[in-house]
């Protein structure tokens, strides 16, 4: 029976002129075993070994005949089992949250818009992502401009859909009006704190108005409670349109960035906190989640 070690090492030495790692002037000498690295140099340097530990091999057809006898692996095949389990249950339940995040994407008529009215803006509405920051409160706004405002409108749409604004949620309202209202300026945003429990309050994160026959597009930042025990106690508020400064701003850059890391690119946290308008959907991060577990015990396998 022969055993074949394949095994590669090397001899390196610190080059201070060019910050780097060299083998110049180095060799591995013939007494280097897979326990220890002989180094003969013609210089006097520090030096040190670098090594490459191949895997191990893994016989599938070997760990497919042990699928034979149970008892001799229970702890490993327990575990997957359990994680296959877990996967189709959760599967099932991101399904129907996918399902309902198509409904959630598209833009709906308020409630309160006239067959009479013919200037139309899309408003898009972005709650936080802070702990209990969701309403069920009745919200109503007021969008001004230069040549005009839209009255009070309440963001609530006919067919009964969107009763709620839930944490993290980021939802679309077709608003009509009788006219152009021109370039907007403020908005002025409260709600009647009618919600249950935690719902009355609201942790706004920002509104954004555009205009969808010119396109041009006007952006209200809030990242503030609307909430009688939070912040300053106030459920009103009036938001001035961002310019460049705000938009640019630190505090904003940092806090939009982090919520889109957090909420969209963290492959874990985004299976339950995907934002709607996202074409990798709940199933798919599931998915790539279970995988990257398993790929990741096979390597482990490997190297153990």
């Amino acid at each position: 029976t022969y055993t074949l070690l394949n095994l590669i090492s090397g001899c390196r030495y610190w080059d201070e002129t060019n910050n780097t790692w060299s083998s110049e002037g180095c060799r591995v000498g013939p007494l280097t075993t897979k326990y220890k690295t002989q180094c003969l140099c013609n210089h006097l340097t520090s030096f040190g070994t670098d090594s490459v530990v191949a895997p191990n091999t893994i016989d599938f057809n070997n760990v497919w005949a042990k699928f034979a006898n149970l008892s001799e692996n229970a702890a490993v095949f327990a575990t997957v089992i359990s994680l296959c389990v877990l996967y189709v249950i959760l599967l099932i339940g991101l399904r129907h949250m996918d399902k309902k995040d198509l409904v959630k994407w598209g833009a709906v008529p308020l409630e309160d818009n006239l067959p009479t009215d013919t200037y139309h803006y899309q408003v898009t509405v972005q709650t936080g992502m802070k702990k209990n920051a969701g309403t069920d409160s009745q919200v109503r706004f007021i969008v001004s401009g230069e040549d005009g405002d839209s009255g009070v409108r309440r963001l609530a749409v006919a067919d009964g859909h969107r009763k709620t604004l839930p944490r993290g949620s980021i939802y679309n309202y077709v608003m009509s009006t009788e006219s152009c209202l021109g370039a907007l300026t403020f908005l002025r945003v409260w709600h009647d704190n009618s919600g249950t429990g935690k719902s009355q309050s609201w942790y706004l994160d920002q509104v954004q108005i555009c205009d969808l026959q010119t396109s041009d597009r006007f952006i209200f930042l809030c990242d503030r409670w609307l909430a009688v025990e939070e912040d300053d106690g106030m459920v009103d508020r009036i938001l001035p349109v961002a310019g460049l400064e705000d938009l640019i701003a630190f505090k904003q850059l940092f806090s939009s960035s982090a919520r889109k890391k957090l909420a969209n690119d963290h492959l874990w946290v985004s299976v339950f906190s995907r934002p709607t308008r996202s074409n990798f959907t709940r199933v798919q991060r599931l998915s790539c989640c279970m995988s990257l577990l398993f790929l990741t015990m096979i390597t482990n396998a490997m190297w153990f």
